[in-house]
């Protein structure tokens, strides 16, 4: 891990070797740059990948407030100057979907391609509900590593889909709590100021400005329930309608989460196929 300063904010980078040109890799809202193990892993070193941690997540810096689109874009921006990149592959999930279609719009001549899973779009209000366990852990102490991990192994979007890359990023996930716990490295604060601008942002008004071919990843199944996927087929596809150049890959057997935390073959196969194009 390097620690970046770019935009007035410290931030925590991994880089896995590869060639040009490189991906750099946005994750999720209360999530972390290990989202990304998988990807690095079926890449095989094909590309650069640099993947870090948000402002307000991981190891990266915390500060009072600056939790938008806009300050993700352009920490991102800075890190791109830090890395000595004219251009990369933007590639993001949830959130970080989100922030690569401002990013796309904001700076598109930084952009070569455009990657998002399952993100990007306005989110149905009642999703939050489906989101809620992620944001409910943030400031809980639990008893120990084992303890929390078994909570998440409870979890409906978890069952039967535990795998070594989800116990590897929400170990990552917590520090040490003043009680000799363990906790989430997120901030609250960071997540309360994020969500409260997302409900005031509208992402469609910029999807039709995306200049960067763009390969749109939707997982179909639900979390907490059998249908409360993040994104629909009608959005997907009315998502990649507006986008000029978008190719819409739906995955089978994922959802939000194990979308990116799984091996999944069409995933890599879409990806090898797009970035080859």
């Amino acid at each position: 891990m390097q620690q970046v300063t770019t935009n007035g904010v410290t931030l925590a980078v991994r880089e896995w070797p590869g060639p040009e040109p490189a991906i750099v890799a946005v994750h999720g809202l209360t999530s972390n740059h290990t989202v990304w193990t998988a990807l690095a892993d079926a890449l095989a070193g094909r590309h650069r990948l640099l993947a870090y941690d948000l402002r307000g997540r991981g190891d990266s810096a915390k500060p009072a407030k600056g939790y938008s689109l806009a300050e993700h874009a352009a920490d991102l921006s800075g890190l791109l100057d830090h890395f000595g990149l004219a251009r990369a592959i933007v590639a993001g999930h949830s959130l970080g979907a989100h922030i690569g279609v401002r990013f796309a719009t904001l700076y598109p001549e930084r952009v070569a391609r455009l990657v998002l899973v399952d993100g990007g779009l306005d989110v149905r209000a009642e999703i939050m509900d489906s989101l809620a366990p992620a944001i409910g852990r943030l400031g809980v102490e639990f008893p120990s590593l084992e303890a929390f991990l078994g909570m998440l192994r409870g979890l409906p979007m978890f069952a039967g889909r535990w795998n070594d890359y989800l116990a590897q990023h929400y170990t990552y996930d917590v520090e040490p709590g003043p009680g000799g716990g363990v906790r989430s490295k997120v901030a609250r604060h960071a997540i309360e100021e994020e969500v409260a601008n997302l409900q005031r942002t509208r992402l469609w008004v910029w999807h039709h400005r995306i200049q960067a071919p763009t390969l749109l990843l939707r997982a179909p199944d639900g979390l907490l329930t059998a249908t409360d996927c993040l994104m629909t087929q009608e959005e997907a596809e009315a998502m990649a309608h507006a986008i000029p150049r978008c190719t819409l890959v739906v995955v089978p057997g994922t959802n939000h989460y194990t979308i990116v935390l799984g091996d999944n073959p069409v995933v890599t196969r879409a990806l090898t196929a797009f970035l080859a194009a």
